[in-house]
This record gives structure tokens, C-alpha cells and sequence, in this order.
């Protein structure tokens, strides 16, 4: 505030103001103070840390045959005091020493210090999938997979095809089981590889040589590839062929015709001397796909050793010998002409061949008829 100084004079007479009272300038000084509050907010953030042990195991593969063991470790650097859990499909397969959901009694824990290894019992298809080994928030996977035995079937399940000379012949199989898929191959009766790969097969035009036993072998990484048969029949008519064979003993010679005949079906046989069916004393032998039927001509000559000047070949065992084979499919024939005695010593062949002859039947298979007339002297 300003500051005045008065000086007053006071007198027993009133007197005047003598200057007055004189206002003198002064200075203001003005301080303004701030005063400035800070308030500090403190927040205490308390962190829990989970811990985690490091895996040593690592995850893998594993393919595993049906029937045998699963085996899936896991293993850590510490596992302290915390537990394994086993899970698959989402489901605890087991925690520590517990197994869960175990029906069949297959699953097996075998827990170590720092380590389980679950173990599940002959392995099924159903058994494959992912499996996860859990410790605290560590996860590790394992995958498995499942090698199915395979198995096949022939089509159709007789496992006989049967069809005419000159038509389409099919063979096939049917994958009833197996996982992985199993891959389809072909080969004959002899193990010869065919390059069919493919569960159906068409031969275009099926011929007699065709016939014989395929396999169709299915493969997915099992031990032993699984197999099917298929025996093919290719039905033609009659194919014989007409040799003879002269056996010399002491005292006489035997010639015999062997007619072999390769036939499906089956083929009848039948001899016939100068065109009259004759009863012949059965001697048949079977290789493979042939059949062989023999005619045994008794002492058609002398042998070294009989010294017999008279004797001399019955005229009636000379003629014209023949083996006729006959199916549903045709006749063949095929025939010997015996001409004189089979001596030992002879000079001259006692026996030739006359004609061969080929027809089918029934007549409307018929295209031509092969007839071969060969002689030998």
C-alpha cells in the first residue's frame, strides 16, 4: 500500500498547512509464488513364471505292422515334480502311472525319472493317428501309422474263368483289407511278371495257350504280398498227336501207339481199326494239360532171339490204326497204317502215317477242315 508521511506542526494558533501534507512516491514490488503438487501413482505387477522342461526326445514317424507293438517315448532334461499326460484324439490316454480309457487292457506306461514311454499292445488299424506327450504347457507328437495285412479275392471268387477260344477272357481281384492302399500287380503260375497293374484285366481274344493260372499279387509295404489265383480255361476242340514206339525183347517185338491229346473240356478217346471202333486194354497217363492214351500191339515181330522160320504176322493185326479224341468244342483223329511185321532186323518200316485229320463241331464253328497227309517211308 502506499505510504504516507505527514509532519504536522501544531501551534496554539491555527496555522495553515505549510506545504500541506506532501505525498511522497514509493515502490510496489508484487511477488506472485506458484506452488506446484505432483502425485506418483506406484503400480506392483507380480509375475508367475510356469515352468517348462526341454524336450530331448524328438518327435518322429512311426509305421508300425499290424499285430506288433507301439512303442512312443518321451523324454525331458528335468522333469521335476511334474507329471506326463498322454493324449490322442483329444482323449487323456494316461497321466503318470494312470491309464485311461483302456477297455482292452493294450495300453502300457512305463515311467522313468525324467522320461515315460507308453506302450500299446498288438497294434490295429484303429490304433494309428497322432499322439501327443504333454509336461506342464510342453507339448511333443508323435505320428503312427499302421501297415494293415493285406488280403485279396479272386474274381469271381471260384477263382475259374472260363471262356471259348477266340472270345474276351477277364481276370480280376477285389483289396478286401489293407492299409496302406495296396498296389496291384500281375504275374503267371511261374512267377513270369506280367505288366498288368490293374485289378481288372481284359484279354482281347482269348487262345488255348492262354489258359494256365495268374496271380494277382497286392502289396503295401506288409512282409508278404497278399495273393489270388485265377485259373483261366480256354474251352477248344481236340489236339492230339499219334507216335509210335517199338520195343524189341528177346523173343518179340511190341509197337505201341501213344495218342496224346490236349483238349478242354476233357476230351473222350476212342480207337478204331479200319474205320470199326475196337476195345483196347486202358493205359492213360496225364502230365499237366495233356493226356496220353496208348495202344499196345503185341508181337507184331520177331526179336533177336527167336529163331522161329516160320512164323509169320497174322494178316488181321495189318490195317489202318486211329485215335479220334471228341469234346463239345470238335474232333481231331490222327492214324497209323501198320504194313508188314516189325522185325528186329527188318529192313523196311512196318508202319506210316496215313492221314491226320481236324474238324470242329458242332458245324457252325466250323471254317474249314485241315486235312495233312505225310508218309514216311
Amino acid at each position: 500500500m502506499p505510504m504516507l508521511i505527514c509532519v504536522f506542526l501544531v501551534f496554539t494558533h491555527s496555522v495553515p498547512f505549510l506545504e500541506g501534507c506532501k505525498s511522497k512516491p514509493s515502490t510496489t514490488t508484487t511477488t506472485t509464488s506458484t506452488t506446484t503438487t505432483t502425485t506418483t501413482t506406484t503400480t506392483t505387477t507380480t509375475t508367475t513364471t510356469v515352468y517348462s522342461p526341454t524336450f530331448v526326445t524328438d518327435p518322429r514317424k512311426f509305421v508300425v505292422y499290424e499285430g506288433n507293438d507301439i512303442t512312443l517315448p518321451c523324454n525331458v532334461d528335468d522333469l521335476g515334480s511334474l507329471q506326463i499326460k498322454w493324449e490322442r484324439a483329444n482323449a487323456t490316454l494316461a497321466l503318470g502311472d494312470t491309464v485311461y480309457e483302456d477297455d482292452e487292457n493294450r495300453v502300457h506306461v512305463e515311467n522313468t525319472e525324467n522320461g515315460s514311454t507308453i506302450v500299446i499292445r498288438e497294434a490295429e488299424e484303429k490304433d494309428a493317428g497322432e499322439y501327443v506327450c504333454k509336461v506342464s504347457a510342453a507339448e511333443l507328437k508323435h505320428t503312427v501309422q499302421i501297415i494293415v495285412r493285406p488280403e485279396v479275392e479272386p474274381v469271381p471268387k471260384s477263382g475259374l474263368v472260363t471262356v471259348k477260344e477266340g472270345e474276351p477272357a477277364t481276370l480280376a481281384c477285389n483289396i478286401t483289407r489293407g492299409n496302406n492302399k495296396p498296389y496291384i500287380n500281375w504275374e503267371l503260375e511261374s512267377g513270369y511278371p506280367i505288366f498288368w497293374f490293374e485289378l481288372s484285366n481284359t484279354i482281347p481274344e482269348a487262345r488255348r495257350w492262354s489258359s494256365g493260372v495268374y496271380r494277382c499279387k497286392a502289396s503295401n509295404g506288409w512282409p508278404e504280398p497278399a495273393t489270388a489265383e485265377i485259373r483261366l480255361e480256354v474251352q477248344h476242340a481236340p489236339i492230339l498227336s499219334l507216335t509210335p514206339s517199338l520195343d524189341y525183347t528177346r523173343y518179340w517185338t511190341e509197337l505201341m501207339l501213344m495218342c496224346s491229346i490236349t483238349a478242354s473240356p476233357l476230351a473222350t478217346v476212342e480207337w478204331y481199326k479200319d474205320g470199326q471202333m475196337i476195345e483196347v486194354e486202358e493205359d492213360v497217363t496225364t502230365r499237366e494239360e495233356q493226356v496220353t492214351h496208348r495202344l499196345h500191339l503185341k508181337e507184331m515181330g520177331q526179336g533177336y532171339r527167336n529163331d522161329n522160320e516160320t512164323w509169320v504176322l497174322d494178316q488181321d493185326r495189318l490195317g489202318l490204326y486211329e485215335c479220334r479224341a471228341r469234346n463239345m468244342m470238335g474232333e481231331a483223329s490222327r492214324a497209323m497204317e501198320i504194313i508188314s511185321s516189325c522185325d528186329r532186323d527188318g529192313q523196311v518200316q512196318c508202319f506210316k502215317r496215313v492221314k491226320e485229320i481236324e474238324k470242329l463241331v458242332p458245324a457252325q464253328l466250323v471254317n474249314n477242315s485241315e486235312v495233312n497227309n505225310d508218309e514216311e517211308d
